[in-house]
């Protein structure tokens, strides 16, 4: 990989890991410290909060002043396509009771722009239901000749933390600012709402600006009309609209 590239990606992320920084500082005491490490062999950076040790650490929520919950997020950061902006390449939220390091999470909120079977944005709950991943169960492509399998599927109940619940796709997913804040809704978070609040606002039109703008880039004839029809921008002459990229738009 050219190490010019690499200082400038670097470089890149660092400015994102602040961002973060200031995001999580509303909402938790302690100081949070965001490692950046390469992957090898690729134009991947991870970002992760460190522990010490080389354990992943967490932030920890309070409410009235008890640790309620605790927040753990990864991102992998490249560059898009046009390697000029920063992309995410996969992120995942876990979100753990009682602000515990270590056991199942609550939930987790997870990106991965290279999925194709599931959901890119997606949700996966870690709770049970009987009836619901009974369904699931079932929603398999099970072969009923194969009495194997048949076997299996009754001793393997699946979890409903397997399912991915859609949050979105590419360009409409969460940040992280959106979970922080349904969970100070719903778990009445101690934050500071004079100063949260105008800066969730803030992160809300930076995070949605840019994705508005990637969905300009993935159909621009659709951007085109709007400022036609809508808005009576008149056609722009000797000049051709680039078509719609329909592989972006149909991903899941």
């Amino acid at each position: 990989m050219d190490t010019k590239v690499d200082e400038k990606l670097k470089g890149e992320v660092e400015k994102f890991t602040v961002d973060l920084t200031e995001s999580l500082s509303y909402f938790t005491n302690d100081k949070v410290n965001f490692h950046i490490s390469s992957l090898t062999g690729r134009k991947t950076l991870r970002i992760r909060l460190d522990q010490g040790n080389d354990e992943v650490g967490i932030a920890v929520l309070m409410s009235c002043g008890y640790p309620v919950l605790g927040i753990r997020p990864t991102f992998y950061l490249t560059w898009d396509s046009s390697e000029s902006y920063l992309a995410v390449d996969s992120s995942s939220f876990e979100v753990l009771p009682y602000a515990r390091k270590t056991g199942a999470p609550l939930f987790r909120v997870e990106y991965d722009r290279h999925k194709t079977t599931h959901p890119s944005s997606h949700i996966h709950v870690h709770a049970h239901s009987d009836e619901f991943t009974h369904l699931l169960g079932f929603s398999r492509k099970l072969d009923l000749n194969n009495q194997k399998k048949v076997k299996a599927y009754f001793k393997n109940v699946p979890l409903l933390s397997k399912f991915h619940f859609p949050t979105g796709g590419h360009r409409f997913r969460p940040c992280l600012e959106d979970v922080l804040e349904i969970l100070r809704v719903e778990f009445n978070l101690d934050c500071d709402n004079s100063r949260w609040k105008p800066y969730l606002k803030h992160k809300r039109i930076h995070w949605r600006s840019i994705q508005t703008a990637a969905v300009v880039r993935d159909s621009p004839e659709t951007a085109l009309n709007v400022l036609i029809k809508e808005y009576g921008m008149p056609r722009p002459e000797n000049w051709v609209c680039p078509s719609d990229n329909i592989d972006r738009l149909t991903r899941n």
